[in-house]
């Protein structure tokens, strides 16, 4: 998929509260590479998880929402528990956490030999690894699932883990109910 800096900044306007310019550069390249990497047209017609339709449950879509929780929980909690979480690796880790999604989902349905061949994350973590960004972020991906088996060790990681777990439930939640409860996706 061909898509540039500017086009992925409008889909994740999040971008401009990384304030450290080479994290927020290192993690447009690794969304930039991702894209390079797949079979997909776009990023919205990305699902945010197998066996979602990727209206409205998108990757974009979950991946902004996992964000904004995590920007909004780790404010709070510098503030009201004195904590010091990195807002920047906040974003830049909830912003990166499913990236691998990318190519483990194949256009043509069900998985790539990336999702079929290894852990959900690794791909990501591999793409961090490359771009070389700090080992704070690559720690978020490995611990943000069970399935890769590592326990979160710092206080951005817990957030982005919770945060992410949130938003995957309200999709979940909504989707199984949304026609017995009226439920409503909202723009962000």
């Amino acid at each position: 998929m061909n898509i540039t800096a500017e086009q992925l900044s409008a889909l994740f306007p999040e971008l401009a509260l990384i304030q450290n310019r080479d994290l927020r550069e290192k993690t447009v390249q690794v969304w930039l590479q991702a894209c390079q990497d797949c079979d997909w047209d776009s990023l919205e017609e990305i699902p945010f998880s197998a066996g979602f339709t990727p209206t409205p449950d998108n990757l974009v879509y979950h991946t902004r929402l996992a964000t904004r929780y995590s920007y909004a929980v780790a404010q709070q909690s510098n503030q009201l528990q004195k904590t010091q979480a990195d807002l920047d690796i906040i974003v830049a880790g909830a912003l990166l956490h499913d990236v691998c999604k990318v190519a483990e989902y194949s256009k043509a349905g069900g998985k790539t030999a990336w999702g079929n061949g290894v852990t959900h994350g690794i791909y990501g973590i591999c793409l961090c690894h490359h771009f070389g960004l700090p080992m704070e972020i690559i720690h978020i991906i490995a611990s943000h699932t069970e399935k890769l088996g590592m326990p979160t060790k710092s206080l951005e990681a817990i957030i982005i883990r919770h945060c992410d777990e949130i938003a995957a439930s309200g999709s979940y939640l909504l989707s199984r109910h949304k026609t017995k409860s009226g439920g409503k996706w909202v723009d962000l």
